[in-house]
């Protein structure tokens, strides 16, 4: 699983990511993220990329948290089908921090899939790369 907290280590996973797709929802999200120059990335978010044997169960341990209550009410804000690969929103404190966990439709764990794909909706046309 590839955990990007800084720029400098989001800058180096883009440059050896073979899924462009991921790339660029990283690049674009990042762009958009960083345009008011007010907050530094490491104020506002943190990507996670999960690999192919990357369940569940492991992307909830980084995220620190249970992607869905005891009920199994969600905790994430959406879920967007992309091109390429699943975007996951996570607002994680009251600041508005939060996460960014990227599923390569390609590459990932059945678990997640299948959670993607059961509830993910179509992204917005201009919220693609």
């Amino acid at each position: 699983m590839h955990v990007l907290r800084h720029a400098p280590e989001v800058s180096a996973f883009m440059e050896t990511c073979p899924d462009l797709g991921v790339v660029d929802m990283i690049r674009q999200r990042h762009e958009e993220l960083m345009a008011d120059d007010e907050s530094s990335m490491e104020e506002l978010v943190f990507f996670v990329i999960p690999e192919a044997d990357d369940t569940v169960a492991q992307v909830e341990a980084v995220l620190g948290s249970p992607l869905r209550t005891a009920e199994g009410h969600p905790l994430w804000e959406v879920i967007e089908m992309h091109d390429t690969c699943y975007e996951m929103v996570f607002v994680l404190t009251s600041s508005g921090y939060g996460a960014l966990v990227l599923v390569s439709k390609q590459d990932s764990h059945s678990d997640l899939l299948d959670l993607c794909q059961s509830h993910a909706v179509k992204a917005h046309p201009t919220a693609t790369p």
